[in-house]
């Protein structure tokens, strides 16, 4: 009797025929080596305490946190009691808390990050008491979209002090200089070597509400090419910075700096080495009402 065809259909569909024309892989083989091949997709890490911080600290503000010593020569102060000649001292740093950036980008992203400060100023001529001192801190979140541009909200305290030894010595008291603000920055680098900024600050919370206001402008312009000297590691460096208070009837406050930059190896923390000069209202909060006139030199570290 012959096979019926329903059994030779049958028996047909279970041979084992190739796929294609012997020579073609099966299309799942085809598909994962596409996938193998595709480059991967962009992934966004967490980074904690990153290295490098989005937005810069600007070089020339005089009360910026960083590590230094100053020798003033004062040409002009209306503060009386102080000398002409003093010594001022910074510590501190601008330190990345916290990052949100495309692996392998560490550059870019969004950052939490803070800054805690001390800057003081002492008398050479009068057993290097202290004139005075603030004690600065305050956090931020910066975003850099691009290479050549920074954002940046944040807020920042500062609560000013006279010295003990002036007290004593001038009978002067405290005023109580102590300011809250919320502030918004933006940084733009339209050349290499060029970097350009603009602030503006917001007190919310000021501690005499009889002689302090609330607005504050900073801007200033920064020239750092890369640097040429002993190995590439040593370059020149000029920095202005100008800021105005409310308080103050928005009177213009300006600093320059000129000197050298030394970045050491595998570290992008350098010293800088150079000149200043400064001519505007005190930099100690509590003696905001003085204007003075400087020249100095310095050494400052960015930790």
């Amino acid at each position: 009797m012959p096979m019926p065809v329903t059994a030779l259909l049958s028996l047909f569909l279970r041979l084992p025929f190739p796929v294609g024309d012997g020579h073609e892989p099966p299309r799942d083989a085809v598909a994962l080596e596409e996938r193998d091949a595709a480059p991967p997709a962009a992934s966004w890490v967490f980074e904690f305490a990153p290295a490098e911080v989005l937005y810069p600290a600007y070089i020339a503000d005089p009360r910026r946190a960083t590590f230094g010593l100053v020798w003033i020569d004062t040409r002009e102060s209306d503060t009386g009691g102080a000398s002409d000649r003093r010594v001022e001292i910074r510590m501190g740093s601008r330190f990345g808390v916290l990052g949100y950036h495309e692996r392998g980008d560490d550059a870019g992203g969004v950052q939490l990050a803070g800054d805690v400060g001390f800057l003081g100023q002492f008398d050479r001529e009068n057993a290097t008491d202290n004139i005075g001192w603030d004690g600065l801190y305050g956090f931020h979140l910066a975003w850099r979209p691009r290479t050549d541009l920074a954002l940046r909200v944040g807020m920042a305290h500062d609560s000013s002090h006279v010295g003990d030894e002036f007290i004593e010595r001038n009978g002067r008291t405290r005023i109580g200089y102590t300011r809250e603000e919320v502030l918004a920055g933006l940084r733009y680098s339209p050349f290499s070597s060029w970097r350009g900024y603009v602030e503006y600050g917001h007190a919310y919370d000021l501690r005499n509400e009889d002689l302090m206001e609330e607005g504050r402008v900073e801007y200033g312009l920064e020239f750092e090419p890369p640097p040429r000297w002993w190995k590439q590691r040593l370059g020149p460096f000029a920095a202005l910075d100008v800021s105005s208070y409310e308080e103050d009837d928005w009177e213009e406050n300006w600093t320059v700096q000129l000197g050298l930059v030394h970045h050491r190896a595998g570290r992008g923390t350098p010293w800088r080495f150079g000149v200043e000069y400064y001519d505007g209202r005190s930099v100690i909060g509590e003696f905001f009402q003085d204007r003075e006139r400087h020249f100095a030199w310095g050494v400052w570290f960015d930790l």
